[in-house]
């Protein structure tokens, strides 16, 4: 069995944090300008960025969309805007660490990457994935189990957002048992997404089924809704209670 669903430990009892920085590194967020339904511009990358530093993240792996029938980027794309974003940081003075990757959508034209060797992977070969708002791909199983054997680690993006899994445990530990992560949107947790949303990604997260946390920040509006989720205490005891794998992942 490739999943480790509960492996997630509890910790002690102890002063909630007051920010983002137990997470240490934002791994699903939109920040590359132009490329994506994210930033627009470079101006308004760098005050992502900016907010990112005021929530209390060090650095980003950003992961702009990767999806054949509305967003066809691919290495080069990705790599040359984050170059540009990455230099932009640097003449503005702001001590912070970001990198690319994607949020690789399981359709056709991904897979035709994914067999060319066309992959931004995260630290440790991991690849964040996710699927139709609609329905899963009916090969689901098998392009995860191709990707691990692959030596790929498949990561699968807002799970608490697919009305069709919604409540269903059972699917979600058959895609974990596959050897699939899951990473849940903070802003889920904080009710942007709806009530229902909300209360099925704290039951995931206190399932101890989830390894990432991610701001899957689009724009301004995002950060202004992560601003007011720390606000929320039940997100800050979460972030006490649970460990997640996103401080690990620039030490690897």
């Amino acid at each position: 069995m490739f999943g480790n669903l509960f492996s997630r430990t509890q910790k002690k009892d102890e002063i909630p944090p007051q920010d983002f920085s137990v997470l240490n590194t934002d791994m699903h967020s939109h920040l590359i300008p132009g490329i994506d339904d994210g930033a627009k511009t470079l101006e308004e990358s760098l005050e992502l960025v900016r907010g990112l530093i005021k929530l209390g993240f060090s650095g980003a792996i950003t992961t702009p969309h990767v999806m054949g029938d509305y967003y066809p980027n691919n290495g080069a794309i990705i790599s040359s805007g984050c170059i540009t974003l990455q230099e932009a940081i640097r003449r503005e003075g702001l001590n912070f660490r970001l990198e690319a990757s994607a949020e690789y959508n399981i359709d056709s034209y991904t897979a035709e990457l994914f067999e060319q060797g066309d992959i931004l992977f995260m630290p440790g070969k991991r690849i964040l994935v996710e699927l139709s708002f609609f329905a899963p791909p009916p090969d689901l199983e098998n392009r995860i189990f191709q990707l691990r054997i692959k030596g790929y680690y498949p990561i699968l993006a807002h799970p608490e957002r697919y009305s069709y899994y919604m409540g269903s445990r059972s699917d979600i530990e058959r895609i974990c048992d596959l050897g699939c992560d899951l990473q849940v949107n903070i802003l889920s947790l904080a009710g942007y997404y709806g009530n229902s949303i909300a209360k099925w990604a704290k039951t995931l997260v206190e399932a101890g089924m989830v390894s990432y946390l991610g701001t899957d920040m689009h724009h301004i509006r995002h950060l202004k809704a992560l601003e007011d989720a720390l606000k929320h205490k039940d997100i800050l005891r979460l972030l006490q209670r649970y460990s997640f794998k996103n401080k690990d992942l620039f030490n690897e």
